[in-house]
């Protein structure tokens, strides 16, 4: 159990890092693609290290994987749909209801709306596993950027962009900065380097052959070619950073006391 702990949580990838050397304007196709990856890689990181997580105080046996599959697909179904539900609400409630033309209270109602499809989703809990309030919340974010927006009042789009712009990059910043001084302040002293060796070697190594493997592997079906070689080699370089959300799972593994067992409790000792 613990080395798919490990594994889940190298499946995610930093988008914002990746994306922010590429201009949309310029390579639209690549900036599609990094972002495209990120997000998915991330949403099956959260939803694997979740369903893992669960199972830390029973042992691995051969049905183990069928119980995280299903977690999975569990997970993953409610989390997206959670998000779809609260997304198309709100699209149909600015689409009908049109006395909602303040772009103050636009931009209020869609924000509660989505903080209440977080937290929401965060307290659902099915078969022992608490479902991700951030898929919920990025899937909601793209129904929302792709219905809701157009249903806004002229001074609510220019309002809304803005104010998500401004928040998107304060937040940014924000845990950024939060990642920085915790790496002093709640990471012990001690450090392995065979450890941050290893698993440098494991990021570079198998996500060249994942991202050249496959692309190849495509194109004996597909002989058209869609992506540069120097593309895919930066497709390579983006995935390989490690940002945010593989910190934030970090911090959800519990360290265990001094009278606590890592097999009773699902603990790690430090």
């Amino acid at each position: 159990m613990p080395l798919l702990l490990f594994t889940s949580l190298l499946c995610s990838s930093d988008v914002v890092a990746a994306v922010s050397i590429v201009s949309y304007s310029e390579q639209p196709k690549l900036y599609s693609c990094i972002f495209g990856e990120g997000v998915v890689n991330d949403i099956v990181s959260i939803i694997l290290f979740n369903c893992i997580l669960g199972l830390q105080t029973t042992s691995f046996t051969g049905t183990t994987i069928f119980v995280i599959l299903a977690q999975f697909i569990i997970l993953g179904a409610v989390s997206v749909g959670m998000g779809v539900i609260f997304g198309v609400l709100t699209s149909l409630l600015f689409k009908h209801v049109r006395f909602l033309t303040s772009p103050v209270t636009e931009m209020f109602i869609m924000l509660g709306i989505s903080l209440c499809c977080y937290f929401l989703t965060g307290i659902i809990e099915i078969l022992g596993t608490e479902m991700s309030g951030i898929i919920a919340l990025l899937t909601c974010s793209i129904i929302n950027g792709h219905y809701t927006f157009y249903n806004f009042s002229p001074q609510g789009k220019a309002t809304s962009s803005v104010t998500v712009t401004f928040l998107g990059n304060t937040f940014e910043a924000a845990v950024y900065s939060y990642i920085g001084i915790a790496l002093y302040s709640t990471i012990p002293t001690w450090w392995s380097f065979s450890f941050i060796f290893t698993e440098f070697f494991i990021i570079v190594i198998f996500r060249i052959i994942a991202v050249l493997g496959t692309f190849y592997t495509l194109r004996l079906c597909c002989k058209r070619k869609t992506i540069a070689f120097r593309e895919l080699l930066f497709i390579c370089y983006g995935g390989m950073i490690r940002g945010a959300i593989a910190f934030a799972l970090v911090l959800k593994i519990q360290v265990c006391g001094e009278n606590e067992k890592s097999s009773d409790t699902g603990c790690y000792s430090q």
